[in-house]
């Protein structure tokens, strides 16, 4: 999963009490009118200390608490169940306040909030490159407006850069949660009001909730784990549970030890059971919101909760999960980014130690003080803040992550010149000039009405084909290609669609087919895509003769149909391998802060071949069984003198690890037709 529970599980910030009851201080805060609190229970800190705990140690150090992001629905059931709770008493005592409400979300959220985003602003434009600092800047952008998990959804997939490179991916479930609250506090009331049952309505929003992630799971993985539709029953539970607690107290306190230890141990389970490999949240998430549910209707007097939850190091840390969980995830996404790669333990065992530091500073001088303070003007500033960080993200955004910042110099052609971002996607193009609607998620472009050349294959043909888009190589071409496809028109499979691409494979490569069959002037057809990297000897998601082919025979006998059905329609077929792989995105192969390469992110002649052994004899006995096709190897391009490179002089070769750069495209359509293997002179670079 991308972070994917790679992920990135914070904490919804729900109501916290006054800290005084942790130091045995018998202070309370003050409840402004028009509004009533439930009673202290530190307890609660201390569930919220273990859903902080494992969440930050799971971004950490993943390898060692590989279930932690389970944190992030621990933090749902407690949300809904606090702010249920003070909406049901406010509404039963007719001091329901849609203003007064919202009014305290903005004290509660903002304060911490405002100064993290500030500063990832501010640290942005010192250490990232262009391109980076223009996702930071929609990030900041979708954190003010609380929408960031449908920014995180859209762009998650086969292009995604690391989670690890989000400063703010954590506010996915804040976003979630601030949702909830747009509809909940207004359902409540209209229920209240026209005297319907509470405990149906939530019942039947849970259910469809839960309905609705367990249909995503089987369908679009990263809509199941960032919609809030899918996320909103774990809300209801603990939504749920407040009305249980004010009305039917008898049904949830008649065994509260029995319930406490059944809910740890759920918990334990989902924390040793749940890994990246599992489809969540689905059925899975049952393990921590159950278990949460059970923790809190124990209530304050069952042993576990008395002894362990309330003790005073777990509501310490409780005290402080809002702004912790805010502070640790940019510090170690920043960690890594100026590592290149994942940073060393040392690093964010330092992170995790300035993320504690800075969440007690942050909740001791900013957070509490405006959060009780009793000016007005404290929420008009705190609105006017959000606002403007808001609308800097969007300017950053627009101004392309501001090229002309000296740190951007070293990766210019990121933001200046390469254009396969827009290369990857359609743009009417191929409908317009040939008549070519297309199916559903293929890319297709065409600059001709009578185009000489057609490229097939998934993104790696995008980028091979993106000087000619950019106009860079003026050449009368088309592309048909698949994100993440495998075109084999013979190889039909039923799809998974756990990713946003890659479903309609089949149909994209008997569209190409059909492509070069209705267009006479194509002369010739360039098939390229990215190398299988795993055991080609393992079974495939593809079958023939009523058994699985290995990848090796998909790969071959998919290939080969494609190349076939282009030589039947009469084209001239160019077989393109795949180009060398880096170790590390181009990114980290520069400092940030001093001249020169920071580190060798190509890998050795020997390397390359060691890891594409089975590939490289795949491709030759592709070429054994179809002599009459022209194979052109990209490899002499990157890989010279017993090393493959990221940059040839001044000129970067790659976008990310594996996808070519403008000028390599431009590089390699110039030698292709060199050899005579393209019909088209490209023009002078």
């Amino acid at each position: 999963m991308l972070l994917t529970k790679n992920n990135d599980a914070g904490p919804p910030a729900e109501l916290q009490r006054h800290p005084g009851e942790v130091a045995g201080e018998r202070a309370r805060e003050a409840t402004p009118a028009p509004s009533l609190h439930p009673a202290y229970r530190p307890d609660i800190d201390g569930l919220r200390a273990i859903a902080v705990g494992s969440v930050v140690i799971f971004h950490a150090f993943p390898d060692w608490f590989e279930g932690g992001f389970i944190g992030v629905d621990v933090f749902f059931v407690i949300s809904g169940y606090l702010i249920s709770l003070i909406l049901f008493k406010n509404l039963e005592h007719g001091r329901f306040s849609i203003v007064d409400f919202y009014v305290r979300r903005v004290r509660r959220i903002f304060p911490a909030l405002m100064t993290v985003m500030s500063l990832c602003l501010v640290a942005g434009w010192f250490v990232l490159f262009a391109d980076e600092y223009k996702q930071l800047g929609k990030h900041l952008f979708g954190g003010s407006t609380f929408i960031s998990n449908f920014l995180f959804w859209r762009e998650s997939g086969y292009f995604d850069n690391s989670a690890e490179t989000k400063p703010l991916l954590h506010l996915w479930s804040l976003a979630i949660e601030e949702q909830f609250y747009l509809f909940w506090p207004p359902l409540l009331a209209l229920v209240y009001k026209r005297r319907w049952g509470f405990l149906r309505i939530m019942g039947v929003i849970g259910l469809i909730s839960f309905g609705i992630n367990l249909y995503l799971i089987g369908h679009d993985q990263s809509a199941a784990f960032y919609s809030p539709l899918a996320r909103f029953w774990e809300l209801m539970i603990g939504g749920a549970l407040a009305y249980l607690s004010l009305h039917r107290p008898e049904l949830t306190r008649g065994h509260q030890n029995l319930q406490a230890w059944l809910g740890l141990a759920l918990l334990v389970a989902g924390f040793a059971l749940l890994d990246g490999q599992r489809a969540f949240p689905g059925w899975w998430a049952l393990l921590p919101a159950v278990g949460a549910f059970l923790l809190l209707s124990a209530g304050p007097q069952a042993w576990f909760n008395r002894r362990v939850l309330a003790s005073r190091g777990m509501v310490g840390v409780g005290l402080i999960s809002y702004p912790l969980y805010l502070w640790h995830w940019p510090l170690l996404a920043f960690a890594t980014i100026i590592e290149g790669q994942s940073a060393p333990p040392s690093w964010r065992a330092a992170a995790v130690a300035g993320a504690l530091l800075l969440s007690w500073l942050t909740y001791r001088y900013i957070e509490r003080p405006l959060r009780h303070s009793g000016h007005r003007r404290t929420v008009l500033v705190l609105l006017a803040m959000n606002v403007v960080v808001g609308l800097a993200g969007m300017t950053i955004y627009l101004k392309g992550g501001f090229e002309e910042r000296g740190l951007n110099q070293k990766l210019d052609y990121l933001g200046r010149s390469d254009l396969f971002e827009g290369s990857r996607n359609s743009d009417g193009s191929c409908e317009r000039n040939n008549g070519m609607a297309g199916v559903d998620e293929e890319v297709c472009l065409s600059n001709s009405t009578a185009p000489r050349t057609l490229f097939v294959g998934d993104s790696h043909v995008m980028a091979l084909h993106s000087a000619i888009f950019s106009g860079d190589v003026k050449m009368p071409a088309m592309m048909v290609a698949g994100h993440a496809c495998r075109l084999y028109p013979n190889l039909p499979y039923t799809p998974t669609y756990l990713l946003r691409w890659a479903n309609n494979c089949t149909a994209i490569a008997n569209e190409a087919i059909a492509a070069a069959r209705r267009l006479p002037s194509i002369q010739t057809v360039v098939i390229s895509a990215a190398y299988p990297r795993e055991d080609l000897g393992q079974g495939s998601e593809y079958r023939q003769g009523g058994r699985t082919l290995s990848r090796r025979e998909a790969f071959l006998s998919g290939y080969g149909a494609l190349i076939e059905a282009f030589q039947k329609a009469g084209k001239r077929v160019v077989f393109v391998p795949d180009v060398p792989y880096l170790k590390l995105d181009p990114h980290a192969c520069v400092s940030r802060f001093s001249d020169g390469q920071a580190r060798e992110c190509g890998y050795t002649e020997a390397e390359h071949h060691a890891l594409r052994q089975q590939y490289d004899a795949a491709v030759a006995e592709l070429q054994r069984r179809h002599p009459q096709v022209a194979f052109f190897d990209p490899q002499p391009l990157f890989c010279q003198q017993g090393k493959c490179v990221a940059k040839l002089g001044e000129a970067y070769l790659y976008n990310d690890n594996q996808h070519i750069s403008l000028s390599a495209s431009r590089l390699l359509l110039e030698q292709m037709h060199a050899r005579g293997l393209l019909p088209a002179t490209p023009a002078a670079p």
